[in-house]
């Protein structure tokens, strides 16, 4: 199993620099170390010394990430050409974008952990997404309310598409924004723009509603000031699935 994973604890600087070139491309690398980073490209940036994370993939992908948050503090796209060298008693590690132009250098002093895996690649398929609410509410309109029908899906405005458009059992016309995780403030915003759009051509008989398994408090705040509702309904872990419902007032 060593072609499929590598792993290697205070390992020697020239090992890492002839490991790294020789798997680069077939392999993805993890290098803990204690490095700075350099980028050129349409600005600069430099990141000082410290304990940080670098993820290589064989597409050319370069992430560098510090200790918190998700996305990485610097980064090179797929495409990219990496290498590296260990010149005076340092790993140079260069990421070069030809176009645009970027180059990422990230020095190297010490390697606390080296790994390489050799990954296969894998379908994936998006059963919770919001086009799988959409679809299954379509089916099963009661699911926002009793009475409520269905309209039409992806209406376009000046501010986006609405993902569904309804009607209540008075006949009031419901806006619905759908949202796969967590709802937040600009999904409450963006309700708000679909319900002033239709205020703005003379209708009054109109409701909002946000739909999400959750939704944050401060955009659960804004909803209620707003004068909208909240509708929490799971995406279908599989497409057939009826979601629950649930009405958080």
């Amino acid at each position: 199993m060593l072609d499929k994973c590598i792993v290697r604890t205070e390992p020697d600087l020239q090992w890492v620099a002839e490991e790294f070139n020789k798997l680069c491309r077939t392999h993805v690398i993890t290098i803990f170390c204690y490095c700075d980073v350099v980028y050129e490209g349409r600005a600069k940036s430099y990141l000082e010394w410290g304990d940080r994370l670098i993820i290589s993939k064989p597409d050319g992908t370069l992430l560098v990430h510090g200790k918190i948050k998700r996305e990485p503090i610097n980064w090179q796209p797929p495409g990219s050409i990496p290498r590296m060298i260990l010149r005076e008693e340092k790993l140079e590690l260069k990421s070069i974008r030809m176009r645009p132009k970027e180059i990422l250098l990230v020095h190297i002093l010490h390697v606390y952990a080296f790994t390489a895996m050799k990954m296969g690649l894998a379908n994936f398929r998006l059963w919770a997404s919001e086009n799988d609410m959409v679809r299954v509410v379509r089916e099963n309109p009661e699911l926002i309310e009793e009475g409520f029908s269905v309209i039409d899906t992806e209406i376009k405005t000046h501010h986006g598409k609405i993902d569904l458009l309804g009607k209540d059992r008075y006949g009031n016309i419901v806006v619905c924004e759908f949202k796969r995780s967590i709802a937040q403030l600009e999904a409450v915003s963006q309700l708000k723009r679909y319900i002033d759009y239709f205020l703005e051509k003379g209708y009054t008989n109109v409701r909002g509603i946000l739909v999400a398994p959750h939704i944050t408090a401060t955009a659960k705040e804004l909803l209620t000031k707003y004068g909208l509702e909240f509708c929490r309904i799971e995406p279908p872990k599989e497409t057939k699935e009826k979601p629950s419902i649930e009405w958080l007032r």
